[in-house]
C-alpha cells in the first residue's frame, strides 16, 4: 500500500487562509447522537455532519481505540469548536456547511478505494468547503484517513491531515500532514478541554495547509503543553 512521492495527488491552494472555509473529515467514528451508529466490526458508510452542529450533539462509535477523552470533549478528534473560533476571529473565512464522520476500521479496502472514498470526496466537493482538515482514531484509521485525503485532493480541494500515527498514515501517502509528537491515539489535538493546545495544533495544521511544499513531507511538531508520559509506541499488530 506504500506510495512513491510522485504518485501523491496534490492540489495547490488558490486562496489565502482568511479566504478559505474548512470542513472536518474524521475516521475516528464521530457522528450525531441521533444518527445510526457505525458497525464497530467494519463499516464503509459515513455520516454527514451539518456545519452548524454543536459539539454536545456529537458522539463516537468505535471500539478500536480509547475514545474516553473524545467522549468528554469531542474536540480532541473533531475540533469543531476550535475551527469555529478561528472563523469568528477572521483567521479563516468560515466553516463548511458539511463535515464527514467515518469509522476507519474497515475490512473492505477494495470498496474503500473504488466507492467509499471517491464518494466521500464528492460530498465534500458539493459542500462549501475550500479546504479540509482530517483526523483519525485507531492505527488503521490513520491509513484510511490518508486514503480519503488523497481522493479529496484529486477532486481539487487542498487538505491537511493531523496524524498521531504517522508511520501508518505514511503508508498511504498523505499529501500534507502534521504529526504532533508522542500524542496518544484519541488525542489528535491534545487532551480534553486543553483549548489552547487544541488551538495551537489546529493552527499548525493550517500553516502546513498554507505551505507550498513538496507533497508527502510531514511536519513533526513537539508540544510541551501535552503530557506524553503515558505514550506508548503503536504495536505493528494493532494496524493489521
Amino acid at each position: 500500500m506504500a506510495m512513491s512521492k510522485r504518485c501523491i495527488p496534490y492540489t495547490p491552494r488558490s486562496r489565502e487562509l482568511n479566504q478559505t472555509s474548512f470542513a472536518l473529515v474524521t475516521t475516528a467514528g464521530v457522528h450525531l447522537k441521533d444518527q445510526e451508529p457505525f458497525n464497530v466490526d467494519g463499516d464503509n458508510s459515513w455520516r454527514v455532519i451539518p456545519g452548524d452542529v454543536r459539539s454536545e450533539q456529537l458522539m463516537v462509535t468505535h471500539d478500536h481505540y480509547d475514545h474516553h477523552d473524545a467522549d468528554e470533549d469531542i474536540n480532541v478528534v473533531f475540533p469543531i469548536d476550535r475551527l469555529r473560533e478561528l472563523a469568528e476571529e477572521g483567521i479563516i473565512a468560515g466553516v463548511s456547511d458539511k463535515h464527514l464522520g467515518f469509522m476507519g476500521y474497515t475490512q473492505n479496502f477494495r470498496d474503500l478505494y473504488e466507492r467509499a472514498a471517491p464518494e466521500m470526496a464528492k460530498v465534500i466537493l458539493r459542500s462549501k468547503a475550500d479546504g479540509v482538515v482530517l483526523t483519525a482514531g485507531c492505527p488503521l484509521c490513520h491509513r484510511v484517513s490518508a486514503i480519503i485525503q488523497r481522493e479529496i485532493e484529486m477532486v481539487g480541494i487542498p487538505t491537511v491531515l493531523i496524524t498521531v500515527a504517522p508511520e501508518q498514515s505514511q503508508q498511504a501517502g498523505p499529501p500534507r500532514s502534521i504529526a504532533p509528537y508522542h500524542f496518544k491515539l484519541g488525542n489528535s489535538l491534545g487532551g480534553p478541554h486543553q483549548n489552547n493546545l487544541q488551538r495551537k495544533v489546529l493552527l499548525d495544521a493550517l500553516r502546513r495547509w498554507e505551505a507550498r511544499e513538496e507533497p508527502g513531507h510531514p511536519w513533526e511538531i513537539t508540544y510541551p503543553d501535552y503530557d506524553s508520559s503515558d505514550w506508548q509506541p503503536i504495536r505493528q499488530q494493532e494496524s493489521n
